[in-house]
């Protein structure tokens, strides 16, 4: 990375000018040395933005909040990412941002706004009330609530804030409603009052709209309302009698009672047939109005036009266009000004609307502001009249998958390529190197009239890829990330400037089980192989039966391969994917898929005769994460008609105590081993155990002794033999697995020693080597020498990547994503087990540097500096066409790329390379070089004459 320099002159300057400005006379160069060397106290980085870029979300919204004061144009929101922040109304931009306790502990329920803070009750044991200052978002009062509330109780509870004060309503089945009350500024109790409600049930709806409680009743299917404000005593909260209207008669039985956002309290009812009455809520009672509504209730809201309150609710016509209804609350008649149609963005899910803000403009009557969220988590602020102001991704905020893609060639370069696979241009002459040289002057006359066309304008125009620049530069720099995330939103995203260039939602797909387990992408066709475009799989589980989904597209444009736009039915649960490592005719290599049935299944079909002729050295394995059971499966039986799955071995790792598996961590398919053994200062060599088919699982286990148990092995996929194991008591996760080349580290909590550490394990075959030519697990079992040591780490993980580079001569560098929000460069040399605690000459030939249980955090070895990250998920590193750097996107709530060079930038030359002076060094050395000669040549002439 670019490291920076600290420049520390005030505290020089500062001694020194007291001595200076002793002086009279010399007050002037003292005032000048103060102005010009007092602000240079900074950290000084000269690429900051140039390699790396950062963007940053909140995640799916639960709460959102328009200011009372429209014309500050901000928008406070609760997030299911525990996120509480502002948004700038006018451009999305993020103003403040104040993330929350990972798990229940941060899980926010309420969001509100009373004078000028953001009020917010989060947590689940322990409820924490929180204010947040309106501009700038930092903390005002925090104080823990005395309640204690179940999970079945928080999830019926309801809140609002009024005139300083918090107010707690939960409804009791057959019992009563229990109102309590908070001061804000201090967390105390206020009050609270019991409301009577033994019509109440179970299953009974109940919401706040303003400060008024509205609940349908379970037996006669009436509405109960109740003004919790009625009262304006100091200690207790009074309900007034309860507001009585039976329903049944106009609304039959009703299946859902929600309040409807905006400034006036306001009920939507909605019965089995789907009809919806909006109901009016004041100090009279309830009302019914005379008017119904068939659009769904989640895009209706309430806001204050310039004929006092009006119903808005949004309707979409098309895939782009959503019709804006604004009705007059009082009669029931139509807003004109405020009815019209809006663009709604094309790739984004379902919408439904959020909040809605209405306010007079100046000379141009009312304009209203639509905040809404889509399906698939984007968010959208809708301008009337009709215009979109921006849109968010927040779906970004759950990636579970990420690829790097190599990008095509530029169109000059495939039609060379393309002329070149042209046989019909060799008049005849289809090898040899006469045809090479036809084939050499045809292309050359053909870019020669393509040169001539595009400047006189007659020549064809560009792609799609070559305007959007997706085009391979140089040093393969340039590349395509494609991300996928855990609502079925595929996104193709460009590495250098972070901007998005297709998304595509994917409505029925979703992860398998559980967001612990992502859906599974795979590159069958990169874009080495013109004119054959580039493929990508995608295989997910749908929504609904849970069979699984294929999506097969072209990564540069989103676009579905097959039809159905690429998305396949699969008609079966999958249980394991596996990408053949051999194309077929048309360069695509076979995606198998394995269902609950242990069948095989190939995908395109041409992909059985392939396997079939490698099926003797394919194998898979399952492993089963409650049981701790891994079964390894064999093709060698299968044919070109059909592929069989034979199970060959079995391991149950949870035999004496219940373990479940937490990780199952393989190699990096696309790395390479440059050296096979490691030099000893004896010069003999330390061969490394390179077995290909080796995997890393870790088992969590409890043992009533040592409470949690954290258990490695590393398991040979193909034969079941247990290569290594490792148990280290009263361990806990979270646990992270890297495993690459001959090694592989690990890091876990530990609870007797409360802190974070690091376990590294690296094997060797020997001093001599067991197969020199390739690597075979069917053959006798090697017992590899392990070397292994434990580090401590001052701070928390939330990630584990290695680097990793094209040829793998690079040295290997460990990415560390700390809790902190850095992302620490940790090189193998910190972490080598072979560190000894005293170190020989000999060792330190080797470059071993002595033992130290505590590794270093460095700041230069932070590389993202100053951008801090938050909520970092994983980090997903690529090679490039430079040995020395590999490409990094770190991915969570905020996404961060950037670039980086362990053994430092060997094969490119710096920025600041003189190459003038190295020409006119070169021209120089030519020219006496030549000289030289001719100097030589008549010395040795009059030699010969003499």
């Amino acid at each position: 990375m670019y490291r920076g320099r600290v420049l520390s002159v005030n505290m020089v300057f500062g001694m020194t000018s007291s001595y200076i400005c002793s002086s009279p006379c010399k007050i002037l160069f003292c005032l000048v040395v103060t102005a010009v060397f007092g602000p240079s106290s900074c950290l000084y980085e000269d690429q900051i933005g140039k390699f790396d870029w950062k963007q940053s979300y909140v995640g799916k919204l639960k709460f959102a909040e328009f200011d009372v004061n429209l014309s500050l144009r901000r928008i406070f929101v609760a997030t299911e990412e525990n996120v509480v922040a502002a948004l700038n109304s006018k451009s999305g931009q993020i103003l403040w941002r104040q993330v929350l306790e990972k798990g229940g502990q941060g899980d926010i329920h309420f969001l509100g706004v009373d004078g000028s803070a953001v009020v917010t009750v989060s947590g689940d044991k322990v409820l924490t009330l929180r204010g947040w200052d309106q501009n700038a978002g930092y903390l005002l009062w925090e104080w823990p609530l005395p309640l204690q509330l179940s999970l079945d109780r928080l999830k019926v509870s309801k809140w609002f804030v009024n005139s300083g004060n918090l107010y707690h309503v939960e409804p009791e089945a057959q019992k009563q409603v229990t109102v309590t009350v908070f001061k804000l500024v201090t967390g105390a109790k206020f009050g609270g009052s019991k409301l009577q409600s033994p019509w109440l049930a179970d299953d009974s709806r109940c919401t706040v709209t303003s400060t008024y409680l509205a609940c349908v009743g379970a037996v006669d299917g009436r509405v109960y309302s109740s003004n919790l404000m009625l009262s304006e005593a100091a200690d207790e909260v009074a309900a007034g009698p309860i507001a009585q209207m039976t329903m049944l008669t106009s609304l039959g039985e009703l299946r859902d009672l929600r309040a409807v956002p905006g400034v006036r309290p306001m009920l939507l009812a909605v019965d089995k047939l789907g009809t919806t009455a909006v109901i009016a809520v004041g100090p009279k009672g309830l009302s019914v109005l005379d008017y119904k509504l068939t659009q769904p209730v989640e895009f209706v809201a309430t806001a204050v036009g310039d004929d006092g309150n009006v119903l808005l609710h949004l309707l979409p016509q098309s895939s782009e266009i959503l019709a804006v209804t604004a009705l007059n609350i009082d009669n029931g008649k139509q807003v004109a000004d405020l009815t019209s149609q809006l663009k709604y963005p094309i790739g984004v899910g379902k919408p439904a609307m959020v909040q809605a803000a209405c306010a007079p403009r100046r000379e141009r009557g009312v304009g209203c502001r639509f905040l809404i969220q889509t399906e698939d988590n984007a968010v959208i602020l809708l301008h009337h009249p009709g215009k979109m102001l921006w849109v968010r991704e927040e779906a970004l905020t759950s990636v579970v998958a990420v690829e790097m893609l190599d990008l095509p060639v530029s169109d000059t370069d495939a039609a060379i390529e393309k002329e070149f696979d042209n046989k019909e241009l060799d008049f005849g002459v289809s090898s040899g190197s006469l045809g090479m040289f036809v084939h050499r002057l045809i292309s050359q006359t053909l870019q020669l009239r393509s040169f001539i066309m595009t400047l006189l304008g007659f020549g064809s125009p560009p792609s799609a890829g070559q305007r959007a620049g997706l085009v391979r530069d140089e040093f393969n720099l340039h590349k395509i990330i494609v991300v996928v995330t855990s609502v079925g939103k595929v996104f193709g995203i460009d590495n250098l400037s972070g901007e998005i260039i297709w998304k595509r939602y994917l409505e029925d797909v979703t992860t398998f089980t559980s967001p612990s387990q992502p859906m599974l992408l795979f590159v069958q066709r990169t874009t080495r192989h013109f004119p054959y475009p580039a493929q990508c799989a995608l295989v997910a589980k749908h929504k609904v039966t849970g069979e699984g989904v294929l999506f097969t597209f072209n990564p540069f444009s989103g676009q579905g391969m097959v039809s159905n736009d690429g998305i396949q039915l699969l008609g079966y649960r999958v249980r394991q994917a596996l990408l053949l490592p051999v194309n077929d005719e048309n360069f695509l290599r076979a995606l198998l898929l394995f269902d609950e049935k242990e069948k095989l299944h190939s995908y395109p079909d041409t992909g059985k005769q392939v396997a079939a002729q490698i099926a003797h050295t394919t194998f898979l394995f399952t492993a089963e994460p409650n049981t701790g059971t891994l079964t390894g499966y064999s093709l060698g039986f299968s044919t070109a008609e059909g592929l069989v799955a034979t199970a060959v071995w079995e391991v149950k790792l949870c035999i004496d105590s219940p373990q479940k598996v937490i990780a199952v961590v393989g190699k990096n398919p696309g790395e390479r081993v440059h050296s096979q053994g490691r030099v000893l200062a004896d010069r003999s060599v330390l061969y490394k155990y390179i077995n290909p088919n080796l995997v890393a699982v870790a088992t969590q286990g409890f043992d009533p002794v040592q409470k949690y148990i954290l258990n490695i092995y590393l398991v040979d996929a193909v034969s079941g033999a247990v290569v290594f194991s490792a148990s280290h008591k009263r361990a806990r996760e979270p646990v992270y697995v890297v495993h690459s080349e001959n090694w592989v580290l690990y890091s876990y909590f530990s609870e007797k020693s409360r802190r974070t550490e690091i376990v590294t394990l690296e094997l060797y075959e020997g001093k001599v080597q067991s197969n020199t030519t390739a690597f075979s697990s069917l053959s006798a079992p090697i017992q590899p020498i392990v070397d292994r040591q434990a580090y401590i780490l001052p701070g928390n993980i939330e990630a584990l990547k290695e680097t990793i580079t094209e040829k793998g001569i690079t040295s290997k560098h460990i990415l560390v994503a700390l809790a902190t929000g850095g992302i620490l460069e940790l090189p193998w040399l910190f972490v080598d087990p072979r560190r000894p605690v005293t170190v020989t000459s000999e060792m330190r030939e080797e470059g071993v540097i002595p033992y130290m249980p505590e590794l270093p955090i460095p700041p230069d070895a932070i590389i993202n500096y100053n951008q801090t990250l938050q909520r970092i998920r994983g980090i997903h590193t690529a090679p490039s066409g430079l040995e020395s750097t590999c490409l990094i996107l770190a991915y969570g709530l905020d996404l961060f790329y950037t670039r980086v060079a362990p053994s430092k930038t060997f094969d490119l030359l710096k920025e600041d390379f003189d190459h003038l002076l190295i020409t006119a060094v070169l021209l120089g050395l030519a020219v006496a070089s030549y000289v030289t000669k001719k100097l030589a040549s008549r010395k040795a002439l009059k030699l010969a004459w003499k």
